[in-house]
């Protein structure tokens, strides 16, 4: 799949409009845009250009970036699974499975810190689960 779209803001209070509004629940501070967000170098330490987003300087006022412009990392994910059924008798069998989730250990980024007040602005700090392998053994009857 790709990549979920994700706002850039800025968690310092220079529109003046106090926390995040109510209805929304996010931060209506965003930077100005000053380049292309999404010609970065796709790295975990750099995700997007964080040199393509400005600071505003002016107080009471609302940055140019817009909503959702920054693409975020990829997600690919293949599962498999394998099964034997040992008959015991005529209506009864055990069943073995083997069952791989993301069999193929792709790395899954999280989404980047998207504040440009952050120290960590542009960083992703955390993948998504690595391979893992489960086996079961059933008794059908």
């Amino acid at each position: 799949m790709s990549g979920t779209p994700f706002t850039v803001f800025d968690s310092n209070d220079y529109s003046l409009q106090g926390g995040a509004p109510e209805i929304t629940g996010f931060s209506a501070n965003r930077p100005n845009l000053a380049g292309n967000p999404n010609s970065g170098p796709k790295t975990p330490t750099e995700w997007f250009n964080t040199d393509a987003f400005a600071k505003v300087t002016d107080p009471g006022t609302f940055g140019s970036a817009g909503r959702n412009i920054v693409q975020g990392p990829g997600y690919a994910n293949w599962d498999f699974s394998a099964l034997k059924n040992f008959k015991v008798t005529e209506s009864k069998q055990f069943q073995f499975r083997a069952e791989f989730f993301n069999i193929l250990n792709h790395t899954n980024f999280r989404l980047p810190d998207s504040d440009t007040s952050s120290p960590t602005f542009g960083n992703i700090q955390a993948a998504l689960n690595p391979r893992l392998v489960q086996f079961a053994l059933k008794f059908l009857y």
